[in-house]
């Protein structure tokens, strides 16, 4: 009995565990996401970050395991700057999400960011520029932070910002103005007078004319007459 409850309880521990896989697989990979207000102004890279509301979210990547951070504003709207940065480890797990920032002088400067209930953490790069500046080093400030786990998603939802509208075009008026009318034309000439075709030639006599065999028979009987007449007389 005790050897079927053991494989029986084994059983539901391999399907819970499958059941989760899958839903996690199903879900995608889960990015880390922290929001904070800064008191100061602080600088990362070249760009210097004015006191107020901050979103930093890690870049998504197909393995997850991304440690380039985004920095934005507006609620996530506004992308400001991003940075890589250095892993690091707490064997300390921290119990809350904060932020912790170097102090030289009167300016700030990203140092890490640590996140509940995780050993890890991210470590900024400090500038070379502000490492000769060891002697006006302060004690860092650490600023309380909330942080959040963000899907692909809403991480394309929220970084991609709203195109801006096109510009407005200048409308012109244009007067038509009015053609002018086309010149005269000039009377066309008139073609010339055709002259009057030959009438054609006829290709024989008119009928009524007297034909030659006519003019001799008469001429004969004539003669004829004429030799009677003398005889006679």
């Amino acid at each position: 009995m005790k050897l079927k409850k053991i494989i029986t309880t084994a059983g539901f521990l391999v399907a819970g565990t499958l059941a989760i896989s899958t839903a996690m697989l199903a879900q995608g990979p889960l990015y880390d996401k922290v929001i904070v207000d800064l008191p100061y102004r602080v600088t990362i890279n070249s760009t210097v970050l004015e006191p107020g509301h901050y979103v930093i979210r890690q870049l998504d990547s197909p393995g997850g395991g991304s440690r380039v951070l985004q920095i934005f504003t507006d609620d996530g709207m506004k992308l400001r700057t991003s940075t890589m940065t250095i892993p690091t480890l707490d064997n300390n797990t921290p119990e809350n999400t904060k932020v912790v920032l170097h102090h030289y002088g009167d300016d700030y400067y990203f140092d890490k960011i640590w996140i509940q209930g995780k050993n890890y953490g991210y470590e900024f790069p400090l500038p070379d520029a502000v490492k000769s500046r060891m002697r006006e080093r302060m004690e860092p400030y650490t600023v309380a932070a909330t942080y959040e786990q963000s899907k692909k998603e809403e991480t394309v939802a929220e970084t991609t910002p709203a195109p801006p509208p096109p510009p407005a075009r200048e409308e012109r008026t244009e007067i038509a103005q009015a053609a002018p009318p086309p010149p005269p034309q000039e009377p066309a000439p008139a073609p010339p007078a055709e002259a009057p075709a030959p009438a054609p030639i006829p290709e024989r006599m008119p009928t009524t004319s007297i034909g030659w065999m006519t003019l001799m028979i008469s001429g004969g009987l004539f003669s004829g007459a004429g030799l009677l007449l003398r005889r006679r007389t």
